[in-house]
Order: C-alpha cells, then structure tokens, then sequence
C-alpha cells in the first residue's frame, strides 16, 4: 500500500474528518470490531462453482451481521465472488459440451471480486466461461488479514483453477496486482495430469515487486514488531467508506504477499507460457520496473506488454512492449494502481461513479486539499484538480483524485483478446519451466 505517513502528514485534522478517525483509530483498544477477524471458516472454490459463491455470500453477510454492521444484498454480491456463463446460442461448444475457452479471475489484495467484474463481462460477451473467485481474508471485514497466510490464496487458486475441470478445452488466468502474482504462481508450480490446461497468463500491474520494503527482515520477525499495539497491526487504518474494498490493511497481509514474491523470486525460472501484462509506469503500490524487467527477461513464449508512461516515452530494452501515453485525456495526468482493470462505466468508480477516492488527504490539515477534493462540484474543467497517482510528483504539484477506472480499458481488453486470438489452436502441453539463460 502506499505511504499515507510521510512527509505529507501535517499537524492535526479537519474537523470533517476528526470524529471518523477518532472513531477507527484513536488509541490501543479501541479499534472498530471490523478490525477484528471474524473467526469463520472461509469457503473455496469448488467444482459446484454456484454453491462456492452461496457459500462465500453468507460467509460474507454473517461476518458483517456479527459486528452490527448487516450490509445490503447488493454490496453482499458486489464482493462475492461469481460466474458468468457466456451466451449458449452465440457461443460454440466442443462435442463434450465443453467451453472453448475459460477466465478465472483474481483479484489484488484488499479487494474483492467486485474488481474483476468488469473484465469478466467483456470475457463473457468474447464466449468466454469467466469465473471470479475471493481470496481468503477479503470481502468479510479487514480483521480477517490479520490471520491469513498466503498458503490460504495459493490454495484458493488452485481450487479455483480446479472447478474448470472438464468444463473448457482452454484455460486463460486473469491476475490483479496479487492476483498477478497468484496466477504466475501457480503457472510456475507442478501441475498434475488431469488439470485443466493453462493457455497462458493476463497478468494487470502483477505484484512482483512492491513499494513496501517489507522482505526477509519483516517476514522473520513480524510477531515481534507488530505486537506494540492492536493500532500497529494494521499498515493502514482508515474509515472503510468503500462498500466492496478495504481501506485498512494489515501489515500480516503485505507481509504474506512479500513471502509469496519471495518464493516467486526464489525459483529463478523462466515461463514457457503466453503472458500478456499491462503495467503503468507511475504505480504507488508495485514496483512496476520489477515487473517489466521480469517480463523482458524471464520468458520464453509469446508475450506483449502494455507500458502505461506520461508522454508515451519509448523503451529501448524490451522488443515485446507496446508504449501507450497515459496522458491523453483531458484533466487526467497518468493511470493510478487501482484503476487499471475498472471499466469507465464501472457504477461505482467510474467517470460517473459513487466513489472519489481521496484518502491520500485523510491527514493534511493545512491545505483545504481534503475538502476540495471531495467537492463534487470541483472537477478539472473548474479547478486544480487533476486525476492520476498518487506520486510525490502529482501531489506536490496538483490537488489530486486517485484515479479509480481506466479511461483506455476497452482498448486494453480488445488487444487481450486479440492476443489470445493470436496463440496457437492447437491445446499447448502442459506448461514447463526451464532455467533462465
């Protein structure tokens, strides 16, 4: 997650946002009971895909029910995870009744699979048997990072790989940011005789390197440095405003993805499989030079990036990147880390959505930045204010909206699906790790 405490943090708070911090995070003790973990069991991914998502559904109700905090049916099944089945009329199947293709998507931490949705309906209308799963810990309360271990996500994607057992010919794995790294996980893991068949990797700002610095040092001593205080579990903490995605984050949760890096860098292998990766070059919250540099020089197969860079600045190492300017638009300087999968039409963080994201101002109080922009009536067109990431750069410079959707995703998703389109008819053999050169 990024940095909120830096050198941007200031002397006390606005009055608009006092009562709701004191409320979340004011001493040792008194944390809200969502910041606990809830204690149920977490439901995964299974052959009768429909009774995993009834499953996680009340999974997810129950724990909010327990704090007093019940949530509506529709954020109930905004985070759960989902299927959608693409249109049998329109849509071909083999002579086993198979899909020809499928998707699981995985979404990134904090998340739910509210982030996918968009993705999976352009999947969906390309004939394409899309699933999207809900990692251990998320979509409940932000209590339940506190306990999960990495192992719980790996084993989730398995299980959801597994559901498409017998039901598509061809199966593509759809990764946000640790959803990425889920995906390439498991492509560089054992597969067994009788899973399905990977067709290749979509892999969306992949966590292959992270902004945190947490590495070895932390994952080796996280008991004893976060056991200060209940308020020092959490990387963050903050009001959770958003329906379907954590603000507060705890540390145990960054700490396993940085194990799961760790493991991924362990393995020094090269990936003989298709991957097609889309990155934005000013991301707060990977390290998006880590995965580019993986990108150009750890795979075998056919792969095309998508380099996100203000001003559409050439790369001179990688003959598989296509540059694209992350600045065309008007009043939006370059594509924030959350925005990159999210359709502009997306209800809640679209160009007309329900939500600004201006956290990044929670705890500035003297500049009037958290108030202007939360001020619906202040946009671009009549003020400083700008849409991007969060840099140093932009907020030094700009009153800043995170930016929450990707003014460029249909062209995106079309060249991912032309991608695909590309690749061989034939199904690939399993896919194979070699050493790198």
């Amino acid at each position: 997650m990024p940095d909120l405490t830096g050198k941007r943090r200031l002397r006390a708070l606005p009055a608009a946002g006092l009562a709701a911090l004191l409320a979340a995070c004011a001493a040792q003790g008194e944390l809200e009971p969502r910041h606990a973990p809830s204690g149920l069991p977490t439901p995964l991914p299974q052959a009768d895909f429909a009774a995993y998502v009834e499953q996680a559904k009340a999974q997810i109700a129950a724990a909010n029910l327990a704090i007093g905090k019940g949530l509506a049916p529709q954020v109930v099944d905004d985070r759960a995870p989902f299927e959608l089945v693409p249109d049998r009329k329109r849509c071909r199947r083999s002579a086993a009744g198979r899909h020809e293709r499928a998707v699981l998507l995985i979404h990134g931490l904090g998340d739910s699979a509210y982030a996918m949705r968009g993705l999976a309906a352009r999947f969906a209308a390309a004939c394409y048997l899309a699933r999207a799963i809900l990692l251990p810990g998320h979509g409940t309360v932000p209590g339940d990072l506190l306990e999960v271990g990495y192992e719980e996500w790996t084993e989730a994607t398995r299980q959801g790989v597994l559901s498409f057992a017998d039901e598509a010919e061809k199966l593509y794995l759809v990764g946000f940011s640790a959803g990425g790294t889920l995906a390439l996980d498991y492509a560089l893991g054992e597969q067994r005789a009788g899973d399905p068949v990977l067709g290749g990797l979509v892999l969306l700002a992949p966590a292959i390197g992270t902004r945190s610095g947490f590495g070895a040092f932390a994952r080796s001593y996280l008991a004893a440095w976060s056991a200060l205080t209940p308020v020092d579990d959490f990387a963050q903490l903050l009001p959770e405003e958003d329906p379907v995605r954590y603000a507060s984050i705890a540390r145990n949760a960054e700490v396993q993805l940085s194990a799961l890096i760790g493991r991924l860098e362990e393995r020094q292998r090269s990936l003989e499989l298709p991957v097609f990766m889309a990155l934005s070059a000013t991301d707060a919250v990977i390290d998006p030079e880590a995965a580019r540099r993986w990108f150009c020089r750890r795979l075998i197969g056919p792969r095309d990036l998508i380099w996100y860079a203000s001003g559409g600045t050439p790369l001179d190492d990688c003959r598989f990147a296509v540059v694209r300017a992350s600045d065309p638009w008007p009043g939006i300087l370059d594509l924030a880390h959350p925005a990159l999968p999210i359709a502009p039409e997306d209800r809640r963080y679209g160009v007309a959505g329900d939500h600004v994201e201006c956290s990044h101002y929670y705890w500035e109080t003297d500049t009037p930045n958290w108030l202007l922009c939360l001020d619906p009536a202040k946009t671009p067109a009549n003020s400083a204010i700008r849409y991007g990431e969060i840099s140093g750069r932009n907020l030094d410079a700009h009153v800043m909206r995170r930016l929450t959707y990707n003014p460029d995703f249909d062209a995106l998703v079309g060249e991912i699906l032309v991608f695909i389109d590309r690749l061989p008819a034939a199904p690939p053999p399993l896919p194979r790790v070699k050493p790198a050169r």
